[in-house]
C-alpha cells in the first residue's frame, strides 16, 4: 500500500491554506496548523481586492524625500513608529536600494507574473467550494481629488501600463454617473481594469479550508515553537503542548511571523509586520457596487456582506506594538468627505499584521539550509490577491522540485 507524503503547512491564513488544498489535490496528506485558527491574522480584515495591477514596489524613485514624514506623521498613509526605526534599519536599507529604477522594473515583472495568473488559479477552488458569488465583478476606482496626482506619480501608471494593465481615465461626471454616492469634491477617477474583489476574505479563507477539511485534511489550532533539524533536513515540528509532529516537508506561511521560525533554523527572510487598520460600518447609508481607492489618502472603501470597510494605510512598528486605533478614525473621516451621506453608527475596528518584504515580492521558494522546508510569505498587500497561485506554486516545489507556471527566481529566498 502506497503511504501517502505528509505535509505539515504552518499558518492558516489564505496562503496557508491555498497550498494545503493544492498539496492534498497533489496526493499528500496534510496538516494545517495555526495558533488562532482559520483566517486569525490578515486573512479576516483586509479589503478583499484583487489587485492585479498593484505592481509599483512601495520603495521607488523619489521615496527617500517621503521618509521623513513617515516618522512625523502618525495619521499619514505610511508611517514608522519611532521607536522601531532603529530596529528595522537593515530591513530599511534593503527597502531603499530596492527602490532604484532599475530595480523597480525587474519587481514589476516579477509581481506581474503572479497578478497574469492569480485569477486563473482561483477559478477552480471557488467552483469546488461553491463560492463563486463571493467574487465580484466590480472592478476598483482609484480616486484623485486633483488630476495633477496622476501627473505627479506618472512613474507607476507607466510602468503598470508597460507591463501590459490597462487602466481608464474618469471625468467627475462620468465617475459620479457609475457611483452617485461620490462628493463632487473628488475631481477625476480611474478605473482599474481586472480588478474583481471578494466580498468577505474570511468567509473565502474560511470556506477554502472547509473544503480541505472534508476531502481529509486535518486542521489543528496549535502554535509551532520550533523545528526539528537533523541531516539537513526538518524531521518534526515541536508544538506548544510539545508534541513533535513529523512530517516529509514543512511549509512556513505564518505571514508576518514566518521570520521568527526562518531565524529559529538559521535562514535570513527579513519579514517586517505592516500593521493595517480598517473600520466595518454595518450600516453605513451608502450604497457602492465598486470598491474606491482613495490615492491621496492611501485607503480604500470596499462594500462587503457585512456592510462597507474603510481600510488601508502602512504602519511599521513591529508586532509587539500597540495598535494605534487613531489612524483608522482618521481614515474614517477622510472617507466620509468623500462619501457625504456615510452614517457611522455601528462598527467594530480592526487590526492585522501584513509580512513585508523590503523590495514587496513574496518569498516562494525552498529553505537554502534544509531540502524538505518550504517559504510562502511576505506577500505584503497582496496576500488575497496571489494566495491561489501561490498555492499552486508550493505544491509544485514539493512535488516537483520547482516550478513551469512562472520564473521562479523573484521569489528566492536568498535574494538578500
Amino acid at each position: 500500500m502506497n503511504v501517502k507524503p505528509k505535509v505539515v503547512v504552518i499558518g492558516a491564513g489564505i496562503i496557508g491554506v491555498t497550498s494545503a488544498i493544492n498539496l492534498q489535490k497533489k496526493g499528500h496528506q496534510v496538516i494545517l496548523l495555526d495558533k488562532g485558527g482559520v483566517a486569525a491574522g490578515a486573512s479576516t480584515g483586509n479589503c478583499g481586492l484583487m489587485a492585479v495591477s498593484e505592481i509599483v514596489p512601495i520603495s521607488k524613485p523619489g521615496v527617500l524625500s517621503q521618509v521623513p514624514n513617515w516618522l512625523m506623521d502618525p495619521e499619514g498613509p505610511v508611517t514608522v513608529r519611532a521607536k522601531h526605526a532603529l530596529t528595522m534599519m537593515p530591513w530599511f536599507m534593503r527597502f531603499l536600494k530596492s527602490g532604484s529604477e532599475n530595480n523597480v522594473n525587474n519587481i514589476a515583472q516579477g509581481l506581474t507574473q503572479l497578478s497574469n495568473k492569480a485569477a486563473a488559479a482561483y477559478a477552480p477552488l471557488l467552483k469546488e467550494s461553491d463560492i463563486e458569488d463571493l467574487l465580484k465583478p466590480h472592478e476598483v476606482i482609484y480616486l484623485f481629488d486633483d488630476r495633477n496626482e496622476i501627473i505627479e506619480d506618472q512613474f507607476s501608471w507607466d510602468l503598470r501600463h508597460n507591463c501590459g494593465f490597462k487602466m481608464e481615465f474618469l471625468e467627475g461626471d462620468i465617475l459620479r454617473e457609475m457611483e452617485p454616492e461620490i462628493s463632487p469634491n473628488i475631481d477625476s477617477g480611474m478605473l482599474m481594469k481586472g480588478w474583481d474583489y471578494f466580498s468577505d476574505p474570511q468567509r473565502l479563507t474560511q470556506s477554502l479550508a472547509n473544503t480541505f477539511s472534508q476531502n481529509g485534511g486535518e486542521i489543528r489550532l496549535s502554535k509551532v515553537t520550533d523545528l526539528i533539524k537533523k541531516d539537513g533536513k526538518i524531521i518534526a515540528a515541536l508544538l506548544d503542548n510539545y508534541e513533535k509532529l513529523e512530517a516529509d516537508h514543512f511549509v512556513i506561511a505564518c505571514g508576518a511571523w514566518s521570520r521568527i521560525l526562518a531565524d529559529q533554523v538559521g535562514d535570513y527572510i527579513p519579514v517586517e509586520a505592516m500593521a493595517g487598520y480598517n473600520t466595518t460600518i454595518l450600516r453605513p447609508n451608502v450604497s457602492l457596487k465598486h470598491p474606491l481607492l482613495h490615492h491621496n489618502g492611501g485607503f480604500v472603501i470596499t462594500p462587503m456582506e457585512m456592510g462597507l470597510r474603510v481600510g488601508g494605510t502602512l504602519e511599521l512598528g513591529g508586532l509587539n506594538s500597540e495598535p494605534n486605533y487613531n489612524r483608522v478614525r482618521a481614515i474614517t473621516r477622510k472617507a466620509q468627505n468623500i462619501l457625504p451621506n456615510l452614517e457611522i453608527i455601528e462598527k467594530t475596528e480592526w487590526v492585522g499584521y501584513r509580512p513585508m518584504m523590503p523590495d514587496t515580492l513574496p518569498v516562494i521558494d525552498k529553505s537554502p539550509r534544509y531540502s524538505n522546508l518550504i517559504y510562502a510569505c511576505g506577500h505584503g498587500q497582496l496576500g488575497i490577491t496571489y494566495g491561489a497561485i501561490t498555492g499552486e506554486l508550493v505544491a509544485d516545489l514539493i512535488t516537483q522540485g520547482s516550478s513551469e507556471k512562472v520564473n521562479m527566481s523573484p521569489y528566492s529566498a536568498t535574494r538578500f
